[in-house]
Parts: C-alpha cells; structure tokens; sequence
C-alpha cells in the first residue's frame, strides 16, 4: 500500500476519481456526466501508466486515446436523452475521429520505420525533456533566421544562438524538410511565405487531408 501510495499515476488516477465525486455531490453535474469524466481521465491516466510500467510504444498512447474517445461517443449516444440527430451526429463524428486515431497509431506501429524519420526527431520518445529542447532549439533557430538580414550558415547560427553546431544542423535540416527554411548556397534562410498574410491558412489547408489520409497512405504501401 505504501508503495502504491508513491506512485504518481496512481494519485494521479485517485484524484480523478475524488474530483468526480465531489463535482457530483457539491455542484449540479449528474452522476452520468461525473462517470463520463472519470472514464476519460481515469483512461489516460490508467494509459500513461502503463506505457511507463512495460515500455510500450510511443503509438500506444494515440491509440488508448482514440478507444477512449471512440467509448465516450457510445456512451454519450447511449445516455443523453433524448436522443437528438445533433446528439448523434456530434457522437458519430467522435467516434470517427476515435476510431481515426487507433487507425493512425496502428499503421504508424505497423508500416513506418524509424529509417523514414528524421533524425531531429528521432531517440526523444522517452525523454521529455530532450523533446523540449530540440523543440527550443528550432524554435530559436527558425526566429533567428527570419530575423537575418540574409542567409546564416550553421556556425553563424551556433554562435549567436550559444548553441553546438551539431545541435543546430538537424535543427535546420528539419525545418528545411518542412518548409520552413531553404539551402542558399553555403548557408539557409527564411522560406518566404508563399502566399503572404495568408500563407498559414493555406498551409494548415494543404496540410489537413494529408495528415487524415496518412493511414490510407501507410497500408497502401
């Protein structure tokens, strides 16, 4: 018991259960949606907890989420009275995005290999804080070019930025694959926006289907 009471998920998971009791008992949310609740949180928590405990993939996550949300639309079509076409709809487009979501981490874990990632992005499953600082490091890096008056080799961006160039290089060839940033010779520079004000719209709308149709793309081969 003590041991248990040390773990983090498992706190974690008893104040979930807690908060739900006392937001049925002390505010005017009904039983229905406090299990709603203690089924989405505790499902997380339960989940995180077990990708800790046997080191399962980094897909189990998306997946876990996406059964969770798939078994939230059920039991919001199931519950909610009456029984609207809104109400369905609103269910029937969750399920789709759950269902959507276990597709993805299944093909994702089945058909992609580690070789078709980029190496910026790659051995950071596990370690947090390694993933935070590759994110600040592009981050800082794709500032630091859209802010130059002209293009930036690595080593002029390792020294303004206090950074190694080795830290920097796949930092740059990431946002290169991306978009983001462009080869100038001997150095990079700030992709200009294709189409101005608007360019992040556009982008986000070229952007969408392909993201959707990526496990259709994945079990075509």
């Amino acid at each position: 018991m003590p041991a248990l009471l040390e773990n983090d998920h498992a706190r974690e998971l008893g104040g979930v259960v807690a908060l739900a009791v006392l937001l049925a008992a002390f505010t005017d949310m009904d039983a229905s949606t406090a299990a709603l609740m203690v089924g989405l949180l505790g499902g997380v928590t339960a989940t995180n907890w077990l990708i800790d405990a046997y080191d399962l993939p980094g897909e189990t996550s998306r997946g876990a989420y996406g059964l969770l949300v798939v078994l939230a639309a059920a039991f919001v079509a199931i519950t909610t009275v009456p029984r609207t076409p809104a109400v369905v709809a609103f269910a029937g487009l969750l399920a789709a995005f759950g269902a959507w979501s276990v597709l993805d981490a299944y093909t994702a874990f089945r058909y992609e290999d580690d070789a078709d990632t980029h190496a910026f992005l790659r051995g950071v499953d596990d370690d947090g804080t390694e993933v935070m600082l590759r994110m600040q490091t592009m981050n800082a890096i794709n500032r630091e070019l859209k802010n130059a008056d002209g293009t930036r080799t690595p080593s002029e961006l390792a020294d303004a930025l206090a950074l190694t160039e080795t830290r920097v290089e796949p930092a740059l060839s990431y946002l290169a694959s991306k978009g983001h940033a462009e080869r100038v010779e001997d150095g990079y520079r700030a992709t200009p926006p294709r189409w101005g004000r608007l360019h992040p719209v556009v982008a986000f709308a070229r952007w969408l289907p392909r993201r959707i149709l990526a496990p259709a793309r994945r079990l075509r081969g």
